[in-house]
């Protein structure tokens, strides 16, 4: 493949003049080839854009929601957080406020607004920006505009999840894996296709006839890769499989198929180690430590619906202790008291979901 930027195009075109005339730059025969010689280089450019936005392995941003959609495979949006929230009276009573009241977090830009109410002085809350912003906060809340009778409002859980938009590795990552498995009547793969495709879903593994033919177990875990409320897990289960007609295809589940929705338990490891440090302390380090290890640990849960079991390797937490500016080396790290590692294998009966518990440091 020959060469296609400014210089080599230009070498070309003039080469193919014959050398008897003149050739030198700012020559006519000069002049009149290089203007044409930075549009063919501009021309190639683009080809090569074109080329690499056209195929679905290369292509990004909008240009791979354009080769997605060649499938009819919709890029997963934002979603808003829905909340659940408890308001009470002056008199510190359950209180209803107005649908449409709206509250802010205090100290930060997150705001939400009152949706419904599902009890007295319970409430479901909208946060007004899209994504996972709306996950985290729990407390006190501040309503924007005063709401007569009320004294107090906060935060106690969540309903439904946000997420932010997919990021074009997840998307394609996603087509990928739609496009090999084929979904079909109820199978895993159908399963994981429409459940997966429910906001505030990060992940799910499915384990079917658990309980008999028919009966379907799904472990999800939410957007940010925690396991799901309760609450959220009664809104899958009616998307899914509703609990008043079980068993009848009234959800996204065929006729005859019961589904239970559940979640993996947190599985904390608590961490030891000693370590050789480069005139710093053990608790200048520990953040950073931490944090490092923590990061390993998010890998494990963002793939946790891919394997049938994870294993915690120590060999890993010592490379990432490594990362950590100024330490020297790590010995003598043990899990949970042990030395060896992790196996966490999943079955219908439960499911494990790894946590970064307490990290001690032995400088």
């Amino acid at each position: 493949m020959f060469e296609s930027t400014f210089s080599s195009v230009l070498k070309r075109m003039l080469d193919a003049v014959p050398n008897e005339l003149d050739k030198r730059q700012g020559s006519i025969i000069y002049n009149a080839l290089a203007p044409a010689a930075a549009e063919v280089a501009q021309a190639y450019i683009a080809l090569g854009i074109f080329k690499t936005q056209t195929h679905l392995g290369t292509a990004v941003g909008g240009y791979l929601d354009d080769r997605a959609m060649d499938f009819s495979i919709p890029r997963m949006a934002a979603s808003p957080a829905f909340r659940i929230a408890r308001t009470l009276d002056t008199n510190s009573k359950p209180f209803d406020a107005p649908a449409g009241s709206r509250f802010s977090v205090p100290e930060s830009s997150v705001t939400y607004i009152l949706r419904e109410h599902a009890g007295a002085g319970v409430c479901i809350l909208e946060c007004e920006q899209q994504g996972v912003i709306g996950n985290a906060y729990t407390g006190l809340l501040l309503p924007i505009f005063p709401v007569s009778n009320l004294g107090r409002a906060e935060i106690t859980g969540t309903h439904i999840p946000g997420q932010d938009a997919e990021t074009d590795e997840a998307y394609r990552s996603r087509v990928i894996e739609r496009l090999r498995q084929k979904a079909f009547g109820g199978n895993v793969a159908d399963y994981k296709r429409f459940v997966g495709e429910i906001d505030g879903v990060g992940d799910l593994k499915v384990f079917p006839a658990w309980q008999g033919g028919g009966t379907v177990l799904i472990s999800v875990v939410d957007a940010e890769y925690n396991p799901i409320t309760p609450d959220f897990a009664r809104v899958i289960k009616n998307a899914v499989d509703p609990e008043d007609d079980t068993g009848n295809g009234v959800g996204i589940a065929p006729i005859g198929h019961r589904v239970t929705v559940t979640t993996p338990e947190r599985y904390p490891v608590d961490i030891r180690f000693a370590a050789v440090l480069d005139n710093v302390t053990a608790g200048q380090i520990q953040t950073f430590a931490e944090e490092s290890i923590a990061e390993y640990f998010l890998g494990l849960r963002e793939g946790w619906g891919d394997t049938p079991s994870v294993w915690i390797y120590a060999s890993r937490i010592i490379e990432a202790v490594l990362r950590v500016p100024r330490v020297v080396s790590v010995s003598g790290l043990t899990l949970n008291g042990g030395a060896g590692d992790i196996n966490l294998s999943d079955t219908s009966a439960r499911q494990y979901l790894p946590f970064v518990g307490s990290v001690t440091i032995n400088g």
